[in-house]
């Protein structure tokens, strides 16, 4: 099975997205703060992150670029309300689509991959995962 992680402020576009991705045949697990996702995606492993910011306040770093980092190998998805205009997408390695999201443009984006090219999967030994390696800062050097 596949899984998603869902960062949705609003409700009904929560459900409704999670509806999308139920139909894709993935496990939707929601988050409705950018910290809960933060700790749900250091738990699980995603096959793909969706996230309508890249904006977190308890933290300075870029969320997508956190989320990023704790779920190597999925797919990113931004999603942007539809009266975004001039809206700053400035994570290269993440897919945009406009809310409210259809499932052509979802599938799109999760079986066709970012590129177009399809969905390249970095596989990566868990025991190898970033996320449970020691903070740099505490390494001796």
């Amino acid at each position: 099975m596949k899984s998603a992680l869902l960062l949705e402020f609003d409700k009904a576009a929560r459900a409704q997205t999670a509806g999308l991705l139920h139909s894709l045949g993935y496990i939707v697990a929601p988050a409705t703060t950018p910290q809960a996702a933060l700790q749900t995606a250091e738990a699980l492993r995603f096959d793909a992150v969706l996230t309508c910011t890249d904006f977190n306040a308890d933290d300075r770093r870029s969320l997508g670029g956190e989320l990023a980092r704790l779920a190597p190998g999925a797919a990113i998805v931004m999603l942007a309300d539809s009266d975004a205009v001039g809206a700053g997408h400035r994570q290269r390695g993440a897919a945009l689509l406009f809310k409210p999201v259809t499932l052509q443009a979802l599938r799109r984006v999760l079986d066709f991959g970012i590129d177009g090219l399809g969905l390249h999967p970095v596989w990566v030994a868990p025991r190898e995962e970033r996320r449970h390696c020691p903070q740099r800062r505490l390494r001796a050097r």
